[in-house]
């Protein structure tokens, strides 16, 4: 959120240095993310002089420059070679001295230096207004009147308004601090300054409502108020306002729309407009919208509602979502000629979904999600008229005040024990001094006879309900820097045995990092974009966006995110693992499933000049998980591993296959059998191996071959392994070949042809019935 202390110095009398009232900001809980100066006109025109033209004449070497001598009171006249047509002996201009940074309207600024301009020097420039930011005309250099005093500075010369300008990392609780009020609310309590409200002007109009206004969802609305403005006339903003609103960044729309934002960021109300005569039979209802209906936006972006947000239409359309956006068809245009103005409080959680099903956040939402003032309603709509009046110059005809407020929110009721601020932070606060910061954050101090003081705390501080809040309030006010460290510390040491959970996870973790895997920490929350079976998902009840409103079905989507970050950066090996949870619903229960995740993409090694850069594929990923329950005794067969579909690529921008699996963790850690460790000697007889190719049907499976051979039950059969696969001429276009290796040992002595034959015949035999193989010999 963007603050301006100019706009901040309207309630409070501040003359602090910008640094300070940062870090003032920051220690109250207001973290200060920037701080800068500003100026009505970018760069202030700092460096800028005002000159007088002694000498000019034509360049020797260039037909369109010329050489001048001006005076800018230096003492010294300054050589400037110029290129404007207009420049002439006798005028007062404007000269950006060297050194001096300026700020063009049209290109991006630059810095004068020291020149040869074609063999002649120049120490400076004369500018044009577009040249400085003051206009768009280039037609020549800015000649200023013969009164304008040389050697002063433009900035004086021009009134150039300095600024201050904050950007606040708002948090959501603080909703009391929306608004440059709100601001120089805390600021005034820091510095014990008197707070001023905004001039407003009391609505005394006997004018009956002609609009009726009926709220069916008073859950969702707990207060609306508005008023009806009449013979109105939309026109461009006063400079005044324009300069308030451009100094938080935004635009002048007309001044209709500019007070509302206006109102918004000074009181921290959102008011909205209606065009009074586009409203279908003067009629407007506040209640929850039906499911598929359509609403035109402002933008004219066609919206489908979900069917629970807070709505506000008339008999004919919707005119808005409420606390969120405004529609097209009721908007405030150059033609409208009366408005109804309306100022209410929507529930926060409301609010907040319906702008994050949608992907709207507004200025509006923003301060709705963050729990505005019900007390501020009627305020903000006086302070608008207010303002209108001092737009238009003239007074403002205005229909009565509508307020609906059938329950009005009571303030908090806190009992402070003063005893207790001194068990909480270890120090002691004067009573006087816990009175004006009460009394300055607008907390009420009912009773303070004895040592427990009553307290009414208002309704915009929605996070202050207990007296621990209340001690927040003053700590922070009052400085936790001024808390004392204490000169000893203490602190309780946990000699407790980690659980076998983590001690597992450590080793798996050495044993893929040893691997060359790299272990990533990713978002739980996922977009329902990427899941097919929506009816599974977890969805949040008040997701942050679109992006993020379920909790991951899959860890697959959040780790592409990590892969195509790293791929974009040039991380030809991209193996990662992740120990995480999954969560899925069934039926009316959410199960959290607890799973490693593994991937690989890329090379399997680094690249090294000494070793081929292999592609990670499908074997070499099979093979890591081998590894892996290997060293737990668990069977591997039910594992399933997975290829990322090019679809999804495509979708996140990766060029290089993925492979990736998930195991489940407690599963696995749970079925560990019991290690043995075996030290055997080293094979003293030779093994011996046979080859065989075999011609199949491409239908055909390794696993069907493997289980051929198991069935022998050869207890000198060690090892069988395809090195190669070949398909193509001569063979037929259902074929293939493998070529199969099978080594025989024996601890005990070296094997003979006799041994080993009967072994193979019964194999050969075996492949040709049953798997229709033919023997290539």
């Amino acid at each position: 959120m963007k603050a301006s202390l100019n706009w901040i110095k309207n309630f409070i009398e501040i003359e602090k240095p910008l640094s300070e009232v940062a870090n003032v900001l920051t220690s109250t809980g207001l973290e200060v993310e920037h701080f800068e100066e500003s100026f009505s006109v970018k760069g202030g025109l700092q460096g800028i002089v005002i000159g007088e033209v002694l000498a000019c004449e034509k360049h020797p070497n260039a037909d369109k420059l010329s050489l001048t001598k001006v005076d800018v009171g230096r003492g010294n006249l300054l050589p400037i070679v110029c290129g404007a047509p207009n420049v002439a002996v006798g005028q007062k201009v404007l000269v950006a001295t060297v050194g001096t940074k300026i700020y063009p309207a049209n290109s991006e600024p630059f810095s004068i230096q020291k020149a040869k301009i074609r063999g002649e020097n120049s120490e400076g420039m004369i500018c044009a207004e577009d040249e400085i930011g003051l206009g768009q005309s280039h037609d020549g250099i800015l000649i200023l009147p013969n009164d304008a005093l040389v050697g002063s500075l433009a900035s004086n010369y021009f009134k150039i308004e300095k600024d201050g300008l904050f950007e606040i990392g708002l948090t959501a609780n603080r909703g009391d601090a929306a608004s440059q009020y709100g601001i120089a609310r805390e600021l005034s309590t820091v510095f014990d300054k008197p707070l001023l409200f905004p001039e407003t002007i009391a609505i005394q109009s006997k004018i009956p409502l002609k609009t009726k206004i009926e709220v069916k969802n008073a859950k969702a609305c707990a207060r609306f108020s508005a008023l009806e403005i009449y013979n109105i006339k939309v026109s461009e903003s006063p400079d005044w306002l324009k300069k308030a609103l451009n100094s938080i960044g935004l635009k002048s729309i007309n001044s209709i729309v500019d007070i509302t934002n206006f109102v918004l960021h000074e009181l921290g109300q959102p008011l909205h407009a209606y065009d009074l005569d586009k409203l279908k039979n003067d009629h407007l209802v506040v209640d929850t919208a039906k499911e598929n209906d359509v609403f035109i936006a402002l933008d004219e972006r066609k919206i489908t509602l979900k069917g629970n947000e807070l709505m506000i239409f008339d008999d004919e359309k919707h005119c808005c979502i409420a606390g969120v956006y405004g529609g097209a068809e009721s908007g405030v245009t150059v033609e409208t000629q009366n408005i109804l103005l309306e100022s209410a409080y929507f529930s926060p959680d409301n609010v907040r979904k319906a702008a994050k099903q949608h992907g709207l956040n507004t200025d509006s939402s923003f301060r709705f999600e963050r729990g505005t003032n019900p007390e501020m309603t009627i305020k903000a709509l006086e302070r608008a008229v207010f303002l209108l009046e001092k737009v238009s110059e003239k007074s403002v005809e205005t229909s009565a005040i509508f307020d609906f407020y059938p329950k009005p929110i009571p303030p908090f009721q806190v009992k402070l024990k003063l005893s207790n601020i001194l068990k909480v932070a270890g120090i002691e606060i004067p009573n006087e001094k816990i009175a004006q910061i009460l009394t300055g954050l607008e907390i009420k101090i009912l009773d303070k006879k004895t040592d427990v003081w009553q307290l009414e705390v208002p309704v915009f501080k929605s996070d202050v309900t207990r007296e621990i809040d209340v001690i927040e309030e003053l700590l922070r006010i009052y400085g936790l820097n001024q808390i004392p460290l204490k000169k000893e510390l203490n602190a309780s040491l946990n000699y407790g045995v980690s659980s076998n959970d983590g001690q597992a996870q450590k080793t798996v973790s050495l044993l893929l990092k040893g691997k060359g895997f790299n272990e990533i920490m990713t978002n739980s929350l996922s977009s329902d974009k990427f899941y097919e079976n929506k009816d599974e998902l977890v969805y949040l009840s008040n997701p942050l966006s679109n992006e993020m409103n379920v909790m991951r079905g899959s860890m697959v989507y959040s780790c592409l995110e990590s892969v195509a970050h790293n791929k974009n950066r040039k991380q030809t090996k991209t193996h990662f693992f992740e120990f995480g949870k999954t969560y899925l619903k069934k039926g009316d229960k959410t199960i959290e499933i607890e799973v490693l995740f593994l991937l690989v993409s890329g090379n399997q090694y680094n690249e090294s000049w000494d070793q081929k850069s292999t592609k990670a594929d499908y074997f070499y990923l099979k093979s890591v998980v081998q590894n892996l329950f290997a060293q737990y005794k668990v069977n591997p067969k039910k594992q399933e591993l997975f290829q990322l579909s090019n679809a999804l690529k495509q979708q996140f921008g990766i060029k290089d296959d993925v492979y990736y699996t998930t195991i489940d963790w407690k599963n696995l850690i749970n079925s560990k059998g019991e290690k043995v460790f075996v030290l055997k000697d080293i094979p003293a007889f030779p093994a011996i191996r046979r080859d065989l190719s075999l011609v199949l049907d491409k239908s055909v499976t390794f696993k069907q071959i493997e289980e051929i051979v198991k069935a022998k039950n050869s207890k000198i059969l060690s090892r069988t392994n395809v090195f190669d696969v070949y398909e193509g001429k001569p063979l037929e276009n259902t074929q293939k070949s493998l070529s199969i290796s099978f080594e025989f040992y024996d601890e005990t002595k070296t094997l003979s042809d006799a041994e080993i034959d009967p072994i193979m015949n019964g194999l050969m035999s075996d492949f040709e019935t049953k798997v229709q193989a033919t023997i290539r010999r």
